[in-house]
């Protein structure tokens, strides 16, 4: 067994989980709550990440950024092997933990940035030397008893992918399918397109499990009704919200001199202003001005100079 990520630089940082305790940041701290036969949501650190067991094995999807060694908590849960892990996206706060597993499946695009730590992390030796086994769409990942089905969907990152588990009719989508909307970041028509993909299998799921929380399948059809109607000019813009700045550091945790605290499913800070390592920075064509629609209750934000795949191409 891999020894656990050397996190006690960080000692003195405090994360505020989900359930209100405080606990230092190199402290191995899980929330866990069974969705279904076999899997699991884990909360430690990062967003939500899942557990899901075969029949002589189990599986992670995205693995967080928590201290402490999650393949052997995860392990503890079956009383299986967890040899494996999928990413739905690259980010670091869903691939921190790659590190403990044998192999990760992830999308194309990803390989090269998966596992970055973030600023917020800095001294803290995350390696990035386990195998990588690139998925793309109607690929299955074999996991006996349950086989899971891929689909790219990539729009909150370019290699986003969903995964298709039949035998709970759950699907896991990362963070493409958000709660309230979305920041369309691709084209309108490839949103479309995506979220066509789905559809055609909706009677094979009932929930979308994700990394802010657990959805209702209704949500595929609302995305992809939304983007037809931006698509067809249907739907009337919505005025734009004014955004409240963020609070200096100092005042989102009581005060200079007060102790660091991180909330676990939030960004850190320091996290935020420059970007996430791997990112495009802001601009023509990746993110632009912005207008706002809304649909059912959504809120969608679209580049209207991105709205079709060949128009984005020229």
């Amino acid at each position: 067994m891999k020894e656990a990520i050397d996190f006690s630089c960080k000692h003195d940082i405090l994360i505020r989980h989900k359930d209100g305790t405080l606990t230092p940041m190199d402290e191995p701290y899980y929330e866990v709550t069974q969705i279904a036969p076999g899997t699991w949501q884990i909360m430690s650190s990062g967003d939500y990440h899942y557990l899901l067991e075969g029949d002589e094995e189990g599986i992670s999807i995205d693995t967080g950024y928590g201290a402490g060694n999650l393949r052997e908590f995860l392990e503890s849960i079956i009383g299986k092997p967890v040899r494996t892990c999928i990413n739905t996206h690259y980010h670091f706060d869903h691939s921190a933990n790659n590190c403990y597993f044998d192999k990760v499946y992830m999308a194309e695009e990803d390989v090269d940035k998966a596992a970055v730590a973030y600023p917020s992390f800095d001294g803290i030796v995350f390696p990035r030397d386990y195998e990588v086994q690139v998925v793309g769409d109607k690929d299955i990942i074999p996991l006996k008893g349950r086989e899971l089905e891929i689909f790219k969907i990539g729009d909150h990152t370019p290699g986003g992918i969903a995964i298709l588990d039949r035998k709970e009719k759950l699907l896991f989508a990362g963070d493409e399918i958000m709660p309230g909307g979305k920041m369309i970041s691709g084209t309108v028509e490839k949103l479309r397109n995506d979220m066509g993909k789905l559809i055609e299998h909706r009677a094979e799921f009932d929930r979308i499990c994700g990394g802010p929380q657990i959805l209702e399948a209704e949500e595929v059809d609302i995305f992809y009704e939304a983007a037809e109607k931006i698509l067809a000019g249907e739907v009337s813009p919505a005025a734009q919200e004014e955004r409240p700045h963020r609070k200096p550091r100092e005042m989102m945790n009581g005060g200079a001199g007060a102790p660091v605290i991180y909330d676990c499913q939030h960004p850190h800070p320091e996290d935020v202003p420059g970007g996430r390592p791997g990112d495009k920075p802001k601009g023509p064509g990746n993110q632009g001005e912005k207008q706002t629609f809304l649909y059912k209750e959504r809120r969608f934000m679209y580049d209207p100079a991105r709205l079709w795949e060949k128009k984005s191409e020229i």
